[in-house]
């Protein structure tokens, strides 16, 4: 009897090959080779850069493959597989393109928090994208779900070998889990973001900022180390001067600003900024160390009146949208607030980007002059407040009481995106260097023409601060790099990551101490230079900086502070939230009269922002001017003699932000 012959090892081979749940799982990885290659091309910019890194970091490429592919075993287990790979490989193809558009115009890479803040911030998308790019966009979307609708009802279905597929996707999912913490611990650094996700690959870094957020639970937690932070830093000492021997304090963070002459490649026709040249010339300055390059002016800020470090944070997390929404923390503000400091925040731009109006008071102001709240301001051409409007405002916040004050102004003129077209008539200050690059020129252009106008508003700024009866400490500082195609090798700091401050006062008290800090240092090392310790994280900075466990004790506080136990204070937060007032002048309703054809409201303090309100419903109103709305009845509204009349703030998105008083409308005599 004969025996069957075996079969050959390429036969063998063949037959495997050639079963269908073996080509699946190939065509599987083969799609997610090919999606990981063009998603690092897009958002690199460059195919080119996109191989380079393939061959220099393939380990990691692999990696970021893998987790593409685990997406994608996914259309293994329906029966509209083709379907389900064209749906997965376009959200990732979707998420580059938009990684890649983001970089373009702020640098900083696209992470999970944008889309939570994006929703929150709405109205500033015109200030990136016009009119008709937001039609592109919104056709672009629509075809692509009418693609996919009508690619989901044409594509076969296929009855899917289920248990081959689960066993891929747990093959899958158990290599991702094992690699992943390895993988983790060696691609942590994301201080520079943009190096971070050059590094890490981006499937990797955008799924780490979905999961990753926080600070983690530090090894060394514990309450002896708590106590042994707390015997290093003192406690938290208060200055041994009395309150009204010491100054009041403003912080000016400065949108996107740059002195150019830290920009080697580039020279102006002259000094945009005289000023901020002069003060470094003759106060304390150097390089303050930011996270942020390009955007994530919130974040900055953060880091100065919190004194916390946010790389111990999650991948590209913004506080103010995540622990800072029902939490609130030690910050200058409370700190200053326990000496009988009152203390106030300002920015000319609306309350509710980044949601300012809701996490200032977890943050211990006072009170918060929005741009709903001023008047008498103008706007450039990019329809960004331009700056000038914030010296009356610091002003009316250091008189609106007989405390010490601390004011904390944001600025907002030097915002991107900055126009790439010719002016229509030419810049008072131009450029050379960048005539190879039309576009940049023209962006460069347009920046430091603002970065001008910014100057102007300092210089007018130190002429009213001088003039103030009681002594004033003003810091002022860049919050990050503005979004232009620069690189650390153009800038003579040779990073990305650095702006300047410079720390002035009105009675010359602060000898000239030049040392470079990080923006978490700020607060702290001001403070240190009059004696004020005030809490523990500024004690701490002042004490224990230079110590080599310095970054983890911070982290150790931090955690304590917002996630831990809050040994620090014996279990209980000593920082209510504070009962925050929008503006620092009232704005009140003196009368309201009504002929029958057009409602007149007097009273003081009136906006464009200001809105009438008839028994709790909005009218169509007109600001005349601070002191004299009108509106007119409607199909939709009415108005009675009778009625009861307040007038409320409202933010572009309707948010009401406060209301005044309330009178009756009477008929008008």
């Amino acid at each position: 009897m004969l025996q069957p012959q075996s079969k050959r090892p390429g036969e063998r081979a063949r037959a495997f090959l050639t079963r269908a749940d073996v080509r699946d799982a190939l065509r599987c990885l083969l799609l997610a080779l090919i999606l990981s290659f063009v998603t690092e091309a897009i958002c690199r910019h460059n195919p080119i850069a996109a191989a380079g890194y393939v061959f220099t970091r393939p380990l990691a490429f692999l990696y970021n493959t893998l987790l593409i592919a685990c997406t994608l075993s996914l259309a293994l287990l329906v029966k509209r597989r083709r379907f389900a790979y064209t749906l997965i490989s376009a959200i990732w193809v979707v998420l580059s393109i938009v990684d890649c558009c983001i970089r373009l115009v702020r640098i900083t890479p696209l992470n999970f928090y944008d889309f939570v803040i994006f929703v929150s911030n709405f109205s500033i998308t015109q200030s990136y994208v016009t009119w008709w790019q937001i039609a592109l966009i919104v056709l672009a979307v629509a075809a692509l779900i009418t693609g996919m609708v009508l690619l989901f009802r044409r594509t076969p279905r296929v009855q899917p070998a289920r248990r081959p597929a689960l066993l891929l996707l747990a093959a899958l999912c158990g290599l991702t889990a094992v690699i992943t913490p390895i993988y983790a611990l060696n691609n942590r650094d994301y201080t520079d973001p943009v190096a971070g996700y050059n590094r890490s690959g981006f499937a990797y870094s955008f799924c780490r900022s979905v999961v990753d957020r926080g600070i983690r639970r530090p090894e060394t937690y514990d309450e002896n180390v708590i106590d042994g932070i707390l015997a290093d830093v003192g406690g938290d000492a208060q200055p041994a001067a009395a309150t009204e021997k010491l100054p009041n304090f403003v912080f000016l963070q400065l949108e996107s600003f740059l002195d150019p002459a830290n920009i080697t490649s580039v020279t102006c026709s002259e000094n945009p900024v005289p000023v901020f040249t002069r003060l470094k010339e003759e106060c304390s300055t150097g390089l303050l160390h930011v996270p942020m390059i390009g955007g994530g002016t919130a974040n900055v800020e953060f880091e100065v009146i919190t004194g916390m470090n946010l790389g111990d944070f999650g991948t590209g997390e913004y506080p103010y949208s995540t622990i800072l929404k029902s939490e609130t923390c030690e910050t200058i503000a409370y700190d200053l607030r326990n000496m009988g400091y009152t203390a106030h925040a300002i920015h000319n731009h609306i309350a509710t980007f980044y949601e300012r109006n809701q996490v200032y008071a977890m943050l211990g102001f006072d009170t918060f002059t929005s741009l709903e709240y001023m008047t008498n301001y103008t706007t450039n051409s990019l329809g960004w407040c331009r700056d000038k409007v914030l010296t009356g405002c610091i002003l009316d916040a250091l008189r609106s009481g007989e405390e010490r004050d601390l004011v904390f102004a944001v600025s907002v003129q030097g915002h991107g995106k900055y126009s790439s077209n010719p002016p229509q008539t030419p810049y008072p200050i131009t450029s050379t260097g960048l005539e190879d690059n039309p576009s940049l020129k023209n962006e460069f252009e347009y920046y430091i023409n603002q970065l001008h106008e910014t100057d102007e508003f300092l210089g007018e700024l130190l002429d009213a601060l001088r003039e103030y009866p009681e002594p004033v400490v003003l810091v002022i500082y860049g919050d990050h790099l503005p979004a232009l195609a620069f690189d650390a090798d153009d800038l003579r700091a040779g990073t990305m990551l650095a702006t300047e401050y410079v720390i002035w006062t009105n009675d010359d008290s602060l000898p000239k101490v030049d040392q470079d800090l990080h923006s978490y240092q700020l607060t702290a090392c001001t403070l240190e230079r009059y004696g004020i310790s005030g809490g523990v994280l500024p004690s701490y900075h002042q004490r224990c900086r230079s110590e080599a466990d310095y970054l983890s004790g911070l982290s150790v506080l931090e955690y304590d502070m917002l996630y831990g136990d809050k040994l620090l204070y014996e279990g209980q937060a000593p920082y209510p939230r504070v009962n925050m007032r929008m503006g620092v002048k009232d704005i009140a309703v003196e009368r309201a009269n009504f002929d029958g054809k057009r409602l007149v409201v007097k009273g003081e303090n009136f906006t464009r922002y200001s809105v009438i309100y008839a028994d709790g419903h909005a009218l169509s109103t007109t600001y005349v001017d601070s002191e004299t709305l009108v509106a007119t009845p409607t199909l939709l509204t009415s108005i009675h003699v009778g009625d009861q009349i307040e007038v409320s703030q409202l933010s572009v998105d309707a948010t009401v932000l406060s209301t005044s008083n309330a009178v009756i409308c009477e008929e008008e005599q």
